[in-house]
Parts: structure tokens; sequence; C-alpha cells
């Protein structure tokens, strides 16, 4: 088989088609800009919980966590520790005393708590990344409810999104400047005329298909082609200007017709021909020898 042989892409439509791909690129990286910021910040929002202690579960009286080291940083984690207690009604409670407190791997105590039931015992922390150890001592008939929030990226946020800006601007800066360069090339062996010639039909091929219509008239072309709107000569009335008007010097004298007689009676004036008839033509041939006979 033979293969058909590929038509040259012209001047113009390269260029067009260079700075098409070169405005695609810059959208594609303004959309992944926000796109991988906005997935950033909700990744921030997400929490790892861990549960210390339910209702209708046995009370744990120590709980271990760890704190992770995102990316091996050492950025301290924002934990929310939410605590809410209650009396059992199935119990009597010796006590309404409640305390809490956590410590770290070296055994430091990093928060404490001392209440009586129903007294607010949250608490917003930020720790370093390691083993914590939780202690909850609470008296007979006495129920508590503790769950531990980490929000583990929210200690990366600066750092996570200066990556992803990054990731956002390097993915489509190759085709940026492939078509940067293509468009260059193409700048140089076509016309400054020629290029914009092509640009305006392609913004009149757009504005046509905006306004859903499958012609062009004939005056959508004229702001592109800089004419003047041209009209059909036979649907636009002639209005002469005040050069074509005729002047008074212009109208030709008209001889009044002489009206009939009111008595009705009509007369051949005007009719009768002044000019006599000559006897001497009687047939056709008369009429060429008298001219012979006048040279």
């Amino acid at each position: 088989m033979i293969e058909e042989e590929s038509q040259p892409t012209s001047g113009p439509v390269k260029l067009m088609e260079a700075k098409k791909n070169k405005q695609k690129a810059w959208l594609l990286m303004f959309f992944m800009l926000i796109g991988l910021n906005a997935s950033w910040v909700f990744a921030q929002s997400l929490t790892s919980d861990i549960e210390v202690n339910k209702e209708g579960v046995e009370h744990q009286l120590t709980e271990a966590f760890e704190v992770p080291d995102m990316m091996l940083m050492s950025k301290q984690v924002p934990v929310e520790i939410i605590c809410i207690s209650s009396l059992d009604p199935a119990k009597t409670a010796n006590s309404t005393n409640i305390s809490w407190k956590l410590s770290d791997a070296r055994g430091k105590i990093v928060h404490s708590f001392n209440g009586k039931v129903g007294d607010a015992c949250n608490a917003e922390l930020l720790l370093s990344p390691g083993l914590h150890r939780m202690t909850t001592t609470v008296e007979y008939g006495v129920q508590v409810e503790q769950t531990v929030k980490m929000r583990v990226w929210k200690g990366l946020s600066k750092e996570g999104h200066i990556a992803a800006s990054v990731i956002a601007v390097l993915f489509p800066l190759p085709a940026i400047l492939a078509a940067h360069r293509r468009g260059k090339r193409a700048d140089l062996d076509v016309p400054i005329a020629r290029a914009r010639r092509y640009e305006d039909w392609e913004t009149l091929h757009r504005e046509m298909e905006d306004r859903d219509r499958s012609a062009a008239e004939v005056q959508d072309l004229n702001p592109y082609l800089g004419k003047q709107a041209f009209v059909d000569q036979s649907y636009v009335s002639t209005i002469p200007t005040e050069e074509e008007k005729p002047g008074v010097k212009d109208v030709p004298d008209i001889v009044p017709v002489s009206q009939p007689k009111a008595d009705g009676a009509g007369t051949m004036e005007g009719l009768a021909d002044p000019l006599s008839a000559d006897g001497r033509i009687k047939r056709v041939g008369d009429i060429y020898d008298l001219m012979k006979d006048d040279d």
C-alpha cells in the first residue's frame, strides 16, 4: 500500500498551535497550584485517632501511644485530647474525683488534670515525636471517655505547601518551554501581517461558535477585513444628495395643454399637421427620385 504523504503545516498554523499549547500549559500550572495546595490543606485536617477509654468497656489505667515522626523531620505534632466523664447509673460512686496525666518516654509529665466528674478535661497540646503514656485515675462508679486525636501532617504545613507549589510549577514547565521554542521558530518564518490575519480568522471562528451560527454574514467579516459594511443595493432606497437634486434651471419648461371648451364642442386645433402633403409622392420609389433630384 502507498502511504499518503502528510501535508506540511503552514507557518501561521504552527504559530497558533504553539500559542494554544503554551496557554494550556499555563492553565495546567495554575490549576495544579490551586489543586495541590487545597489537597494539602485537606490532608492537614485529617486526624489519627487513638481511643484510650470508652463507656461500657473496662477502664484502662494506663495507655501508651506513639507520636509519629513524619518525614523524619522531628516536627511537633498537634494533639487534641477529648475527655468526657460521667457517673455510672448502675453503680454507686464513692467519690466524683477524676484525674489523668500525660508523660513522655523519659517519664516527664507533659500535661495533667485534676477535677470532678463533669468538669471540662479536654486539652490541646504540641507533642514531640516518640512514645507517650497516659495514666487515668477514677473512683468506683465513675466512667470516662478519652480519645487522642493527632493531626500528623499539620507539623509539616509550610514544607508541604512549598513542595506542592514546586511540583505544580515543574510538571508543566517542559511543555511551556517546548511550546515557547516552537512558537519562536514559527514566528521567524511567518510575517507579522499574515500571523495577525490568521489570528483574526481564529477569533472570528470562536465568536461564530459562541453565537451558534452556521454561516457568517458579510457584515461580520468587515471588522476583521478593515472594510466598511457592504449592503446589497437592491434592498436600499436611493436618496439623492443635495448635489444630485435638480435645480430650477435644470427643469425643462412644460408647455401647457389647452383644455377643451366648457360646452363640450371639440376642435382639431393642435392636432392639424402644419406640413401639407406632397402630391408628387405616389409610391416609395418617388421619395428616392426626389432625393436624387435634390442632389
